[in-house]
């Protein structure tokens, strides 16, 4: 079967498995009373099957009509599982105060203790997605992503309780600066400088705490380099730029620092909302898998993570530094700063409320760190190639010993079309095909260097790069070359000094896996 007849298939078989559910505020009660019998009985039966299908074939048009449409509005994400008193009460806390244009969206992961129809009766402005098994933390926050509709999102755990102005001081803060992406709250239990030391040690005494603390203050705002998923606030327009979570991290934990490293790659700096309090009862879900499970899932998810990243500090400093380069050289000149600093700002440091329009560097797209001429595929199985800041669409069959790699629809959007490839001479290999493997190193000029070469240098084997527009573009792991497809045998060895004569160009990074094909 073809690629693209498996994922058709598999898009079937998912589409039946996820049901989503629109909570009401109220319906009629009872049975429906028989309405006569025999010949009126049928034709009352027939006639309500028509009426049926009508209403779902336009229930099916309005949605297809709306698909893509935003709200001036925040949508608020809740993945949850076998929480239902927990889920119950956050959404309660969001609807008494959260004045601001709203859609609560409950993702449910398979829950037993009847979660998704306890939400449901509940009724209010929440719509469920109940999901056919537990997708974990990373799978269920895409799955509202997914469905999210507001200009901002807000990602937030189920066992937390928000609380007056909570919503109003976290978007204050992320207005501060262009380049402000995610902000979060404080709270009493997380880890990370988040925690804050609380007066209270009954929930019922929380509430006049919060009130307090949470008066607007926009000296509390302040960048961190972290900051924990229990909540986020964060626009569209970002997560169009970064994309979803990874789901190659199993139930939870370390996905989120990872979305943070790609949001901080991108260009987007972390905001701690001081003046923005909420209640946080504390990992309920993780700790229902019990010390030893949790162990398994931690440790695992964290050799994940160093596999994907290795060192993601260095990576986001390296990148940082190729962006404000040429900023910080005319800073130097400007402002006559003494040889060897800069006007770099500390990332401590507090920040302004007023917003500022000196925005040092462009903000940059997940794509952007994709390496050139790779070919992605989407869910309908169409495949694209990457050339030149561009998506070129294949109108041919895909080349043998060519594995698209599956990215969602944000990623592709993202990128400009360009003119389709449309004949077999126009597609080079990928990774580049060589007509021989140079066992010695390439000792010629940089012009030897062909655009698309996968090189290392001969004292440095285990770093890999690809030349790309002129310049060395590091893959991050070798992890990363592995999920572009990239194998020791691509390899061509070159000179560390003809290495070194190149340009540095922005790294190459894994894309997230994700196993949910609707995204």
């Amino acid at each position: 079967m073809s690629t693209s007849g498996r994922r058709s298939k598999q898009r079937k078989a998912s589409s039946s498995e996820t049901v989503v559910l629109h909570a009401a505020r109220s319906r009629s009660g009872g049975k429906i009373r028989r309405q006569g019998s025999g010949k009126r009985a049928a034709k009352n039966a027939k006639l309500y099957k028509q009426g049926y299908h009508r209403g779902y074939d336009e229930g099916v048009r309005q949605g297809e009509s709306s698909f893509g449409l935003v709200f001036e509005g925040v949508s608020i994400i809740i993945p949850t599982y076998n929480q239902r008193e927990y889920v119950l009460q956050c959404v309660s806390s969001i609807e008494k105060h959260t004045p601001a244009p709203f859609e609560i969206i409950v993702v449910d992961n398979a829950s037993k203790d009847g979660t998704a129809e306890a939400v449901l009766r509940k009724g209010g402005m929440v719509r469920v997605a109940a999901l056919d098994k537990n997708r974990g933390f990373a799978g269920g926050v895409n799955h509202g992503l997914m469905m999210a509709r507001g200009r901002h999102i807000v990602v937030l755990n189920n066992d937390t309780l928000v609380t007056p102005g909570w919503l109003e001081n976290m978007m204050t803060c992320l207005d501060s600066h262009p380049e402000m992406g995610v902000v979060g709250p404080v709270t009493n239990y997380i880890g990370g400088d988040q925690q804050i030391e609380v007066p209270y040690s009954d929930v019922d005494d929380m509430w006049s705490f919060a009130a307090r603390h949470n008066r607007p203050d926009a000296t509390k705002h302040r960048e961190t380099d972290r900051l924990v998923g229990f909540c986020w606030l964060f626009s569209r327009e970002l997560l169009e730029r970064v994309g979803y979570l990874d789901e190659g991290y199993a139930v939870g934990n370390f996905e989120d620092d990872d979305w943070i490293i790609r949001a901080k790659l991108a260009g987007y700096r972390l905001g701690v909302a001081g003046d923005a309090f909420i209640h946080h009862y504390g990992s309920v879900s993780m700790k229902a898998l019990g010390e030893q499970d949790y162990e398994v899932v931690n440790k695992d998810n964290e050799q994940f993570y160093t596999q994907k990243w290795g060192d993601p500090h260095a990576l986001v400093a390296d990148t940082s530094r190729l962006s404000l380069r040429s900023k910080v050289s005319t800073s130097q000149q400007e402002n006559k700063t003494p040889l060897g600093k800069t006007d770099t700002p500390d990332l401590r440091q507090r920040i302004s409320t007023k917003g500022s329009s000196d925005v040092t560097h462009k903000l940059r797209r997940s794509t952007d760190f994709y390496p050139e001429g790779c070919f992605i595929s989407d869910i309908k199985g169409d495949v694209y190639r990457l050339m030149r800041g561009q998506r070129r669409k294949l109108n041919i069959p895909v080349p043998r010993g060519i594995s698209p790699v599956l990215v969602a629809k944000t990623d592709l959007l993202g990128v400009p079309a360009g003119e389709p490839l449309v004949s077999a001479g126009e597609v080079q290999g990928w990774p580049l095909e060589r007509s021989h493997v140079h066992a010695q190193p390439v000792q010629s000029n940089r012009d030897a260097l062909e655009e698309g070469m996968i090189v290392a240098a001969t004292n440095e084997r285990d770093t890999w790069y690809q030349i790309s527009g002129n310049k060395r573009r590091r893959f991050a792991t070798p992890y990363a070359a592995e999920r572009w497809g990239v194998q020791f045998g691509h390899i061509v060895h070159v000179s560390a000094n003809q290495l070194r004569t190149i340009e540095e160009g922005w790294p190459i990074i894994a894309p997230p896996q994700l196993l949910n094909e609707d995204l």
